[in-house]
């Protein structure tokens, strides 16, 4: 850290999508001080989302991260492709529409949490050390000032803000030390997330398999594509206890794409999902987005599209109070402002994935013909139609808080 007295305007904890998004687009707009404080030793650490929808990369692109994310390989996908066990191709629809200027792109989380890290250091005004634990808020006339951390070398630290951001995820300190809950509804099913070797017929797209064992989506990764198979809470035990071959080989019988395809074993994780929205995103004058204050089934990939979108917002909501006036009245305001504006839209993402979510992962031969029927439909002209609107919503973030 360059200041000695360890004062700064903006302190994060949290250096991972949420939070360095966060400070990217603080900095690169606003002339503050943030620090950034992350327990993991460095950027890229957890295997999570890889898909950057438009609307993020509209951001991406006015925080000048864009570039940054081609340079560390991100591919544009075009198409999105669902395929049947039986009666093959089903839907083949465009991913990005014509009225847009922005791509639909994937890059692996770890990449896309170094590039937001890097491009927020680039401006200057970011600082970002690894391997720190929040150990309490610091408060002062009931406001929150500054907090505790220990660093890598075990030494204690207190530094002070004039705003404390919860970016930390799920299991948040600074969330569970601003007394806020965050109650999980578990979901009947698990993600089985996993890399493997490209397979020869597959060309780059959103390809979704559909099977009454539960559906498998497939994006391009790095030296191969990226698997996340939805496993039934019923077959989770059996499946835990099977090697990554049998596992692989399980899956494989789903869809004859994947025959004989060889998994990258340290890629492979079975993610609990559930969903939660907290009652409030402020309190005593530090603020919460991203995972500290939602979660969302992953369906309808939404998760980082709503913690960018939030970091988003609250920038342009407290960069003013920041380099104004800077007083707690002002930026008091801009954090209601933040929540009046995020949580109606968190609120209709998280319905909107949640139902999604309940019809994809719907299982039995019924269900098999339900979603044969849905998304063959999607391929007539009134089905186009519906897919244009309802992606355009998806992918921009518009219509859904209604």
């Amino acid at each position: 850290m360059s200041n000695k007295d360890g004062t700064f305007d903006v302190i994060v904890v949290g250096a991972g999508v949420g939070g360095a998004a966060f400070a990217l687009a603080l900095a690169h707009a606003y002339s503050v001080r943030v620090l950034v404080l992350e327990r993991h030793p460095g950027p890229g650490n957890i295997n999570r989302g890889d898909s950057l929808l438009p609307t993020v990369t509209a951001h991406l692109s006015a925080w000048g991260a864009l570039e940054r994310c081609y340079t560390a390989g991100a591919q544009r996908l075009t198409r999105m492709q669902v395929f049947h066990r039986h009666a093959g191709l089903l839907l083949d629809a465009p991913l990005t529409q014509p009225e847009s200027q922005y791509p639909y792109l994937v890059l692996p989380h770890p990449e896309i949490e170094r590039t937001l890290a890097d491009t927020a250091l680039a401006t200057g005004h970011v600082f970002i050390r690894y391997r720190c634990h929040v150990t309490q808020l610091n408060e002062d006339q009931g406001r929150i000032t500054g907090l505790t951390f220990v660093d890598e070398a075990g030494h204690t630290q207190q530094v002070y803000a004039r705003l404390v951001v919860g970016a930390d995820g799920s299991s948040s300190a600074v969330r569970n030390a601003l007394g806020i809950p965050l109650v999980r509804v578990p979901y009947n099913h698990s993600f089985f997330v996993v890399d493997v070797g490209r397979p020869s017929h597959y060309e780059d797209a959103l390809r979704v398999e559909l099977h009454p064992a539960g559906g498998i989506l497939i994006v391009p990764g790095v030296g191969g594509v990226a698997l996340a198979a939805l496993i039934r809470r019923e077959d989770e035990a059996q499946f835990r206890s099977w090697s990554l071959e049998q596992r692989i080989a399980a899956i494989a019988q789903r869809s004859s794409l994947l025959a004989g395809v060889q998994a990258f074993p340290k890629s492979a994780h079975l993610y609990q999902l559930a969903r939660a929205h907290a009652p409030r995103y402020t309190a005593r004058g530090a603020v919460l987005l991203g995972d500290a204050v939602h979660l969302t089934n992953p369906t309808a990939g939404q998760g980082m599209t709503m913690a960018i979108g939030d970091a988003a917002a609250l920038a342009r909501h407290v960069g003013p109070a920041l380099v104004t006036e800077g007083r707690s009245t002002a930026i008091d305001a801009a954090l209601t402002a933040y929540e009046a504006e995020r949580r109606p839209v968190n609120v209709g993402l998280i319905r909107w994935s949640h139902w999604l979510s309940r019809i994809y992962a719907l299982g039995g031969p019924v269900s098999d013909a339900l979603h044969r029927y849905v998304f063959a439909f999607g391929g007539s002209p009134l089905g186009r139609y519906l897919h244009h609107t309802i992606w355009t919503r998806v992918a921009m973030e518009k219509g859904w808080a209604l």
